[in-house]
């Protein structure tokens, strides 16, 4: 199991269905802007086992597990299912090395290039641009979010998602639409915004790899209800993050990060449910 420091202030290589996987945040729910920092610390219950001595007729203790008394192990079961309706996917295969991939809107650039130490073809975007896949129709009420990303380099760097109430192009990190936002940081921390909600969470997660690996993130949306998937740690798990009366329409992400580090994404897959 992970371990993680969960904060709660103001107010994603597929996943299969059932593997062991470790809660960043059981479920977060009803915070407010004066809401008090709660910290906690899960650790894995450790034993110590002595041998038993020989020249004694009765050793019981020695033969005992040991524990510290006050930590427990957890086990818990990712529970993600992609949408059954596939509206969006891009493996980035449809584009030349070198160009912008032809199936996303930017206000910023990038190309797709290939990796020596993974396979098929990544996106490697720039930094303080975000970027929106051409889905005429938007997204439906509910649905699901998944792609890979890559961290190459151990500078400080941040990945946004943003999901809105919109389907104008609007490429603003904060927007004046409605919308959720998800950011982290490369030292794991992580947040979720919801302008309509007034809710802002903060979770610290030891699932994150901020360099040379990869990352599978996921999103879902049900109802008002978030869930989000770090690896195989659920992130988030917030009942009412988004407003049940609205449709968010627009994903986004984007990044800021410094050279030489190189932020990639590929494998991207939307899905209605």
């Amino acid at each position: 199991m992970h371990k993680l420091h969960i904060v709660f202030a103001l107010p994603a290589l597929l996943l299969a269905a059932t593997p062991l996987c470790s809660h960043a945040q059981s479920s977060v729910d009803q915070v407010s802007n004066t809401a008090d920092k709660v910290g906690s610390t899960i650790d894995k219950v450790g034993g110590l086992f002595k041998k038993k001595n020989k020249n004694k007729s009765t050793d019981t203790d020695a033969t005992k597990p040991t524990s510290s008394g006050n930590s427990v192990t957890i086990n818990s079961v990712c529970d993600f299912v992609p949408g059954n309706t596939l509206m969006f996917v891009d493996h980035f295969d449809s584009t030349k090395k070198g160009n912008f991939p032809i199936k996303w809107l930017t206000n910023a650039s990038g190309e797709v290039v290939t990796l020596q130490q993974f396979p098929g073809n990544w996106f490697s975007i720039t930094s303080n641009g975000f970027y929106i896949p051409k889905i005429k129709t938007g997204l439906p009420k509910d649905f699901t979010v998944e792609f890979d990303l890559i961290i190459d380099g151990s500078g400080n760097n941040t990945l946004y998602v943003v999901f809105e109430d919109a389907l104008d192009g609007n490429f603003d990190r904060y927007p004046s639409n409605p919308y959720l936002g998800f950011r982290i940081y490369s030292d794991g921390s992580a947040y979720v915004t919801s302008k309509g909600k007034e809710l802002d969470t903060h979770v610290n997660s030891s699932a994150y790899n901020a360099g040379g690996k990869i990352n599978h993130i996921a999103f879902k949306k049900e109802g008002e209800r978030l869930r989000v998937y770090i690896n195989q740690e659920k992130t988030y798990d917030i009942n009412h993050a988004f407003e049940g009366n609205r449709t968010y329409s627009t994903f986004k992400f984007g990044a800021d990060f410094y050279s030489p580090t190189h932020m990639l994404v590929s494998n991207v897959k939307i899905a209605g449910l």
